[in-house]
């Protein structure tokens, strides 16, 4: 059985509708706190040029976490969007969250622990929307 987890310090989505090249950038960041209310929540960063990511939570348990958001063009196309809180790990319950790139299509996901380790593929499960681009992701602490 599958279980959402407790757990999760960064959600990083590449956009890349071709090859990554050029320099890296940092375009937009955006703190935000997350507040363990259980209701859908939205933050959103969008660039001048009309690429926008989303993210959507609910989260219970805890108190309010301070979290950020960032967008970097990794090459003339292509972007990469990163949800994170930065320098603590989190004790909040997500019970459910999800990321959209508009404008683009999302080629890569990397989930990582709260000790900073990227998680296996049989961690998580990933469910993408071809039409809204929409990808949601489930954790399990508990690996089958």
């Amino acid at each position: 059985m599958r279980r959402t987890a407790p757990l999760l310090l960064l959600l990083a989505i590449c956009c890349t509708p071709v090859l990554c090249t050029g320099k890296k950038k940092l375009l937009e960041t955006l703190s935000f706190d997350i507040k363990p209310s259980g209701q859908i929540t939205h933050q959103k960063i969008k660039l001048e040029n009309g690429v926008t990511c989303v993210f959507t939570y609910a989260a219970v348990g805890g108190t309010n976490e301070e979290w950020s958001m960032s967008m970097k063009k990794t090459g003339k196309t292509d972007y990469k969007c990163k949800v994170e809180r930065p320098e603590q790990a989190s004790y909040l319950y997500f019970m459910s969250f999800a990321i959209s790139v508009l404008e683009h299509h999302v080629e890569k996901v990397e989930v990582f622990d709260n000790s900073g380790a990227l998680l296996q593929d049989e961690d998580y499960e990933i469910t993408k929307d071809g039409q809204s681009g929409i990808i949601a992701i489930v954790l399990s602490l508990y690996p089958q």
